[in-house]
């Protein structure tokens, strides 16, 4: 925990540094039926987590607007909320933006092997044209100054 939030802290500061902003994408996936502690029951084939502060609405839109232009049920803030920000940065910086990305293993694996399921390989090109295109291009229009 602690190494990879200092990593975090000083990627964050770096590109702070160097372009006077940040974009955080706090990826992630999700089984496709609830754990037993998981008090939602919703299970999109996305899930965007956002923060009042550092997730600018140009950008959550961007991203759901991606996700659906490709055939995905999307949902914002469930069954997972929030987004990842450095701790000495959260809800003080908003140069740094920060979203999340949770994906249904369902779409991209056969859950019960752990096998990489059919649409693997689609699904990992949609994701990275949405980080890449997508959502780069909404943090820079969101964090102008």
């Amino acid at each position: 925990y602690r190494p990879h939030h200092r990593a975090l802290e000083e990627a964050v500061g770096a590109s702070l540094a160097a372009h006077g902003r940040c974009l955080v994408i706090d990826c992630h996936s999700f089984p496709g039926t609830p754990l037993p502690y998981e008090t939602d029951p919703a299970r999109p084939d996305i899930c965007i987590g956002t923060d009042e502060f550092h997730t600018p609405r140009v950008l959550r839109d961007a991203a759901v607007a991606a996700f659906r232009t490709a055939g995905l049920d999307v949902a914002v803030d469930r069954p997972f909320a929030g987004a990842l920000t450095p701790a000495s940065r959260y809800q003080k910086d908003r140069r740094v933006a920060a979203i999340m990305l949770e994906v249904n293993r369902s779409l991209y694996m056969e859950e019960e092997t752990g096998e990489r399921g059919p649409r693997f390989l689609e699904i990992k090109s949609l994701l990275e044209r949405v980080i890449t295109s997508d959502l780069a291009g909404a943090a820079a229009k969101g964090l102008r100054s």
